[in-house]
Formats: structure tokens, C-alpha cells, sequence
């Protein structure tokens, strides 16, 4: 008799944990990435361009053209290869105004996703603030830029999927 009521008591219990755990996974809801369309005009990030002497063309920004790429792959080279946690792309502003570019991607509690824009030396003429996702500044027609995206205080394996769009407003 003992043994019976102590099977039925673990059946029961067994049945009510088990209803517990398909009712709060039923509950959850699952976490789902909010994908990025491709609009009519873009250009894929193409490696090498991890540094301003990798870049072999330039890219149109501005009039709705936007920028598909991604950080945090490993790329092959080297003794044991390196991780990819920046993009450089050259560009010559097609006139004098005022270039705002904006990005959308991942985001991780400590890593994030940062734009600055470089002149032809180099020299960083301007970066977003921490977490800002929009900069804007004002360049010169004919000459030509970088603009850099990069993941900061990003760990190993954390992959940032992005788009960068741009748009120009004439200065007056």
C-alpha cells in the first residue's frame, strides 16, 4: 500500500511540475532580432577595410544610399587571426553641407556601436557620443573623408549586425 500511495504522490507531482514549466514557457515570450532591409541603394561592407590604407573604393552617402555591414568576425590572417570591431569607408562629399549619418544594429548592455568621421589624414574630426546613434557635421564639396563604425568594449563572439543611412543638407 505504501508503495502505492507514494507512486501516485510522484506521478502527481511530477504532472504539476511539468504543467508549471509548459505554462511559464508558454508565458515567455521568445526574443526575436528586428531585422534590416536593404533599400534600393546600398553597398556591402567588403574586407578588407579594417584600416584607412585597406580601402580600395569609395562609396556615394547621402540620397538614400545606405551602408549594410557587420563587426565581430573572426577573420583569418596572422599566427591565430584577429576579430573584425571596425569598418572604414572613404567617401568625397558630393557638396558642402551639413552630412548626418545614422546607424542601426545590436546593442549589448556594455558593447555599442559608434560612428566618427575622419578627413583625409586620418584625424578624427568628429565621433558620436556613448550610445548616440546619429552625427552630424559639416564637410566641405570635394574632399574627401572616412567614415568609421565600430563596436566599443566589445567581447569576443558578440556580433553587430548594422546599417548606416546618410543625408545632406545644404548650407545656406
Amino acid at each position: 500500500m505504501k508503495k502505492v500511495v507514494f507512486s501516485t504522490l510522484g506521478l502527481a507531482l511530477l504532472l504539476s511540475t511539468s504543467t508549471a514549466v509548459a505554462s511559464a514557457q508558454e508565458a515567455a515570450p521568445a526574443l526575436q532580432k528586428e531585422s534590416i532591409q536593404p533599400s534600393n541603394s546600398w553597398y556591402a561592407d567588403t574586407e578588407p577595410n579594417n584600416w584607412f590604407d585597406e580601402i580600395t573604393s569609395e562609396i556615394t552617402v547621402g540620397d538614400g544610399i545606405d551602408i549594410y555591414g557587420s563587426l565581430g568576425r573572426k577573420i583569418p590572417g596572422g599566427y591565430a587571426g584577429y576579430y573584425d570591431f571596425v569598418d572604414y569607408y572613404k567617401f568625397t562629399a558630393s557638396q558642402s553641407g551639413f552630412y548626418e549619418f545614422n546607424i542601426q544594429g545590436e546593442i549589448y548592455p556594455k558593447a555599442w556601436m559608434r560612428l566618427s568621421v575622419a578627413d583625409s589624414k586620418g584625424s578624427v574630426k568628429r565621433s558620436a557620443e556613448e550610445r548616440q546613434y546619429r552625427l552630424g557635421l559639416n564637410l566641405k564639396a570635394g574632399e574627401t573623408y572616412y567614415l568609421l563604425v565600430e563596436a566599443t568594449d566589445a567581447d569576443v563572439g558578440q556580433l553587430f549586425d548594422y546599417r548606416v543611412s546618410s543625408t545632406i543638407k545644404q548650407i545656406n
